[in-house]
């Protein structure tokens, strides 16, 4: 019995003694974790020729589309085309049931019998009249009658012009819908089918209210369709700014609509398709960099700056186009070939030894070291430029 006591109060020590060294070794291990030095992200100010840029989103649309309508409500007899194919001018695309038409045209020649015989009674009654036959009322009503009878002929006519028997395609193209269906009588408040010139499509982006100040005829721009998943880039130009903003569709935010041409045709894209675009915007000396390198103290603007013995410096700068994006300009406070901290927090202090990773420089309006790549759009620091922001 002695035994098991002192075999159970010996396992109870031992696992006391356990739980104490795992205790100082989690401790250990957290107290080296938290002497390790923090490694801070910088980069270099460097002059380059590069250009800032604005990314934004938009969508193909078609530049030159007919809309095929009807005056009267008419039955569809045959339809002859389908959404999607391809129509030369003139080339029969519909035809009408001919029953209308043939009953408008016989009311037409039944009411042109009553016209002739109403113009021959008042031929008849205005020599009764000279001979004292007949009475000026009756020449008067007779007068009426044929008035009558010739608005009912021209409102014949008028509505055998609107009885088509065909309709042939106005212009060469790409039916892009078609609502007309056979045998059914057409809406005559919509289009029965809509043609479009697919060789002549146009492009247009939706540029954020903020940014549009920095939109000109023009400008240059990176065209990113899609369908090739923005692996293939091309070249374009403004050409057109609207004069109005509209609400965007994807982002609810106001917006203004700006079309670009490409400089080549570009392949596999319809109206619909999406696209995504870098804007270039004109080069000039300030700096454009990212605003996580920015912190502020009494609605003062400042930064790090490392020298080459790893000692950090705080820099005051004057800065512009705070909201613009995720980047931020500075016009004034820093020289090129300086190193700048892109990852400083409160905890940084001037005149502070620290360590750091040098990453990619930053240009002048920088830009040239993300246009690169397939989607020029990640900018000199790294950050990326998707979305609607100014990039680097």
């Amino acid at each position: 019995m002695k035994n098991k006591k002192f075999l159970n109060m010996t396992l109870i020590i031992l696992a006391i003694i356990a739980l104490f060294i795992a205790m100082g070794m989690k401790i250990n291990k957290k107290n080296k974790d938290q002497n390790k030095p923090i490694q801070y992200k910088a980069m270099t100010l460097v002059n380059s020729s590069g250009k800032s840029y604005i990314s934004v989103d938009g969508k193909v649309v078609e530049n030159d589309t007919k809309k095929v309508y009807v005056d009267k409500k008419l039955k569809v007899k045959e339809i002859f085309v389908k959404k999607g194919d391809y129509v030369e001018k003139g080339q029969l695309l519909m035809t009408f049931d001919e029953n209308e038409r043939n009953n408008t045209v016989r009311k037409i020649e039944k009411e042109e019998l009553k016209l002739s015989k109403l113009r021959r009674n008042l031929e008849v009654e205005k020599k009764l009249y000279e001979r004292g036959g007949s009475s000026r009322n009756a020449l008067l009503e007779l007068g009426e009658e044929i008035r009558t009878s010739e608005i009912s002929v021209e409102e014949y006519n008028e509505d055998l012009i609107k009885t088509i028997e065909k309709i042939e395609s106005p212009v060469s193209g790409t039916i892009t819908s078609l609502t007309a269906e056979e045998n059914y009588s057409v809406n005559t408040e919509q289009p029965l089918m809509e043609i479009t010139d697919l060789t002549e499509i146009k492009i247009i982006l939706e540029v954020p209210e903020y940014d549009i100040i920095d939109i000109k005829l023009g400008q240059k721009i990176d065209i990113k369709p899609e369908v090739y998943e923005k692996k293939k880039v091309f070249s374009g130009k403004v050409i057109d700014i609207s004069k109005i903003s509209k609400t965007s569709t994807s982002t609810s935010e106001n917006v203004v609509e700006v079309e670009v041409k490409p400089d080549e045709n570009i392949p596999n894209i319809v109206p619909g398709f999406k696209v995504s675009a870098s804007i270039y915007l004109d080069s000039d000396e300030d700096l454009n960099i990212s605003k996580t390198s920015i912190m502020e103290e009494n609605d003062k603007y400042f930064l790090y700056v490392v020298n080459n013995k790893n000692i950090i410096s705080k820099r005051y700068v004057e800065i512009s186009d705070v909201k613009k994006g995720d980047h931020i300009t500075i016009k004034s406070g820093v020289s090129l070939g300086e190193i700048i901290i892109t990852t400083p927090n409160e905890f940084l202090k001037d005149g502070e030894k620290i360590n750091y990773n040098l990453e990619n420089t930053v240009n002048r309006r920088a830009g040239q070291n993300g246009a690169n790549g397939a989607d020029r759009a990640g900018g000199a620091d790294g950050m990326g430029g998707s979305g609607r922001s100014r990039g680097n």
